[in-house]
C-alpha cells in the first residue's frame, strides 16, 4: 500500500482490508471485513470545502458535516473508484475501476460508471444472492 494516506478523520477498518498503492480517505469512513481496494481509490466527502461565503477564500473555508461512509463486508472497489460520501457501499457488492460513487449501492450489485449506476447483480439469482449472504453471516 505503497502511498496510501489516512485523513485525520474517524476511520474504521475491519479484518483482512487491502488497499492498493496510493490510496486516500479523507472522509470520516468505516470499512468492514474482507474488502478489497485496488490503487488509487479515493474516499472523498460532499462537504469538503465551504465556497458559498462572500468576501472568503475557498482556502479559509471551513469543512462541512460529511457523514461517515461505510463499506460492508465483501466489497471490492476497482482502481481510480472515487467514493463521494456519506454513501453505503452494500455487502458483496462491487465498484467498477474508474468508477463516481455519489449514492448508497445495496447489497450484491456491481456498480459503474461516472457517476455510478448498477451494471449487473453479482449473482445469476436471487437464490445464489441469499445463499451467498447467509454464509457472509456464519464466517463473521
Amino acid at each position: 500500500m505503497k502511498g496510501t494516506s489516512f485523513g485525520h478523520f474517524p476511520i474504521k477498518l475491519g479484518n483482512n482490508v487491502q488497499f492498493g498503492d496510493y490510496c486516500n480517505i479523507s472522509t470520516p469512513t468505516i470499512i468492514g471485513n474482507n474488502v478489497l481496494m485496488a490503487g488509487r481509490v479515493c474516499f472523498v466527502g460532499k462537504h469538503d470545502h465551504t465556497f458559498d461565503v462572500p468576501g472568503q477564500l475557498i482556502w479559509n473555508g471551513k469543512r462541512g458535516n460529511n457523514g461517515t461512509t461505510i463499506v460492508e463486508d465483501d466489497v471490492w472497489i476497482g482502481h481510480r473508484a472515487t467514493i463521494v460520501g456519506p454513501v453505503k457501499i452494500g455487502v458483496g457488492s462491487i465498484v467498477a475501476a474508474g468508477s463516481l460513487v455519489t449514492k448508497d449501492i445495496p447489497p450484491c450489485e456491481i456498480w459503474g460508471g461516472v457517476p455510478a449506476k448498477k451494471i449487473a447483480d453479482r449473482f445469476t439469482d436471487e437464490e445464489d444472492k441469499l445463499r451467498h449472504l447467509s454464509f457472509l453471516k456464519y464466517i463473521k
